[in-house]
């Protein structure tokens, strides 16, 4: 790494011990796994579409690398794309292994190529496990789709780890002396998003297996019912004095609710800091114009880890918010990129996507001219961006990567490797619109539920709409306008019908139908600082029940500040001194039921019920829990006054948990915002 490069964009070069991917080879990593349709391509414009690539890990900018086919099926006339970051679309069904040429010798990956498909299809879903039989490690796979179908299962080796698979799907132990990983996909009319294991060689002690099997694309334990509090960095401190530490003072507000982890939006130096006007999205930090250094209007870095160390002494975690898919259009390498009298513009001209660079229009989305999209196909940029990401992670506990889809896919897997190999806890949660699954098994952990989210704002909107009386066509221009940045784009609830308040069911349900891993956790969240308040838009009836939803269905759910005490504006300074307390009461109990109540955690099931109600703004489900044996049923009502929910089962035994008052005569539940009771298994 250029020291001179670091230094001027802030870093301290040799300050911090850098992480390797893997075991610091070039190899390009884990097997892919792609359709004829889909291929390995990373094109320019393709707002909404995830992006990857073939590339070295572990890239020195100076290096030379090449990539060739070695074997490829039958009839196929597909090469990678010239470069040492390739493109690469397979032509016809079947396996291919390819060739990089690196430094450090030749590498092959194996890629699996399956036909096109029916992109409505569903998705199957498949879970890897092995066991030590005698001197064999068998693998074993249960697949499931959310169909008829009948799917099968591959198994894979990493390329790395050599030909040690036998045809009746075993390994002897012999053969694994150093870690072993193994990939499983399941087939149907789609491929699944592979799961894998590693078998790793056990300690010489008598009583363990000689090979244990760990689960690399397991969220860290801690991560898995986390409740997350999201801060708009410099507007949830005291206004005259907004720091790194008065934020640290205000930390008792979060220990208080049961917090349980803080993202902060970008704390870095940026564009957009104090004084950035609300018509230019107010201070919010997303243009970046210094990776190693913090707004020194917040603070010092020494005040920042003081404040991490502050969230840690309350049993907080710190997730960061990464933003690596663009700079702002004032960095200095974007400003020596389109001025050709700067000294490095050669340099870096090629670290960034251009649209037409004569005119000096750089690859954006979203119309967004100053944040400009940095270059992936550049390894100059793959290597300095791991730079940053090994100097941030040894500062706080995980990221949130901002526009996680811009960014292709093959780095997000290198990151993924590379942190959990310094630190198994570190957790990673992407943004992407609209979700994808791809982005799940051992890429990140935790992933923007929009779906929810979308279907949530349907139905306040749908609320909204009956309350005020409004025309159709007055309900679609509100909803037309109803996000500040997020729905301005994308709706991922189209395909759900959100007329009734059974659509958060089936949001839910979808994630299945989409064949997510079965180890990615889901971020429930009502509004984010990418929506307006789901307050001012659709009312506190509809806020209420929206938010009790985030909480009693599976997932991890997340507070936006000031949520819980009655903020209005998108990103309005918190209300210290002006809370909310009936509603700030109401989320408090919230989240002690979700934090204190198994069949409200993660491993609980979702249950559809039978119910009858007298309005489509109500819905009533259960949650069991296997392991403890307790079981609730949940309603919702997300409309004024209240609603009658009629349950197919009796509760008038049962224990009430929100809503003391509800239960009325015969099963029937009087619902105003939610009702949470306590009964049998069923």
């Amino acid at each position: 790494m250029d020291q001179r490069r670091l230094c001027t964009d802030g870093g301290e070069p040799g300050s911090d011990r850098a992480l390797e991917s893997d075991d610091g080879s070039h190899h390009p990593g884990s097997p892919r796994f792609v359709a004829v349709d889909e291929g390995i391509v990373d094109p320019n414009g393709n707002e909404m579409e995830t992006r990857d690539d073939l590339a070295p890990r572990n890239p020195d900018g100076d290096a030379t690398y090449a990539w060739r086919v070695l074997e490829s099926p039958e009839g196929s006339n597909a090469i990678p794309t010239d470069g040492p970051i390739a493109e690469f679309e397979p032509d016809v069904p079947g396996e291919y292994t390819l060739a990089l040429e690196a430094s450090d010798g030749p590498h092959e990956l194996t890629v699996r190529v399956f036909p096109e498909a029916d992109e409505d299809a569903p998705r199957p879903q498949v879970e890897l496990d092995a066991t030590v039989e005698g001197d064999r490690v068998r693998l074993s796979a249960t697949a499931s789709v959310v169909s008829d179908g009948d799917s099968s299962v591959e198994y894979y080796v990493d390329d790395r780890n050599g030909d040690v698979l036998e045809s009746d799907g075993t390994i002897p132990i012999g053969a694994i002396d150093e870690p072993v990983r193994v990939y499983a996909v399941a087939v149907d009319e789609r491929h699944s998003v592979p799961d894998a294991i590693e078998l790793v060689p056990a300690d010489d002690a008598a009583d363990e297996p000689s090979v244990r099997v760990e689960r690399p694309f397991e969220s860290p334990e801690w991560a898995v019912d986390a409740v997350v509090y999201e801060v708009f960095t410099r507007r949830f401190p005291d206004r005259d004095e907004p720091t790194f530490e008065t934020i640290a003072e205000r930390l008792d507000h979060l220990e208080t609710l049961g917090i349980d982890v803080l993202w902060l939006t970008p704390f870095l130096d940026a564009k957009s800091g104090f004084g950035t006007p609300m018509e230019n999205g107010g201070p919010h930090g997303y243009n970046t114009t210094n990776y190693f250094g913090v707004d020194p209007d917040l603070g010092t870095m020494a005040g920042l880890e003081a404040l991490v160390d502050a969230c840690h002494e309350r049993d907080i975690r710190v997730v960061f918010d990464l933003v690596i898919n663009h700079t702002a259009d004032t960095h200095p390498f974007y400003e020596a990129a389109v001025d050709e009298t700067h000294p490095d513009h050669e340099r870096y001209r090629d670290w960034y996507r251009w649209a037409d660079f004569d005119e000096r229009a750089p690859d954006t989305y979203f119309g967004w001219d100053d944040i400009p999209n940095l270059n992936y196909a550049n390894p100059e940029v793959r290597e300095y961006l791991l730079s940053v990401v090994d100097f941030w992670t040894e500062r706080v506990d995980g990221f949130r990567a901002d526009v996680a889809w811009g960014v292709p896919l093959s780095f997000w897997t290198e990151v993924s490797d590379r942190v959990s190999g310094a630190d198994s806890d570190f957790f990673l949660l992407d943004e992407t619109l609209p979700s994808d699954v791809e982005m799940g098994g051992g890429r990140f952990h935790t992933h923007h539920d929009d779906v929810l989210h979308d279907t949530l704002e349907a139905l306040g909107a749908s609320v909204a709409g009956e309350a005020d009386n409004e025309t159709a066509a007055e309900a679609d221009e509100a909803e037309a306008e109803e996000d500040a940045v997020a729905d301005e784009f994308t709706d991922s609830a189209a395909g759900i019908d959100t007329t009734s308040a059974d659509a958060i069911l089936e949001a839910v349900e979808d994630r299945q139908r989409r064949g997510a891993h079965p180890d990615s956790e889901w971020l429930l969240y009502v509004e984010n600082h990418d929506t307006d308040r789901y307050l001012d838009e659709y009312g506190r009836d509809a806020q209420r029940a929206a938010g009790a939803a985030t909480f009693t269905l599976p997932g991890s759910p997340m507070l936006y500040y000031g949520q819980e005490t009655g903020v209005t504006g998108r990103r309005d300074p918190m209300n210290w001194g002006a809370f909310d307390e009936d509603l700030l009461e109401y989320y408090r109990r919230l989240i002690d039921l979700r934090n204190s109540h198994p069949a409200l955690r993660s491993a609980a099931d979702l249950e559809c019920i039978e119910y009858e109600t007298d309005t489509d703004a109500a819905v009533a489900f259960a949650r069991a829990d296997p392991a403890s044996g307790r079981r609730v049923v949940v309603a919702f009502h997300f409309g004024a006054g209240t609603a009658r929910v009629e349950l197919g089962e009796s509760v008038t035994d049962a224990e009430p948990l929100l809503g003391a008052d509800a239960l009325e005569s015969g099963g029937t539940l009087a619902v105003d915002s939610v009702v949470v009771l306590e009964g049998d298994e069923s």
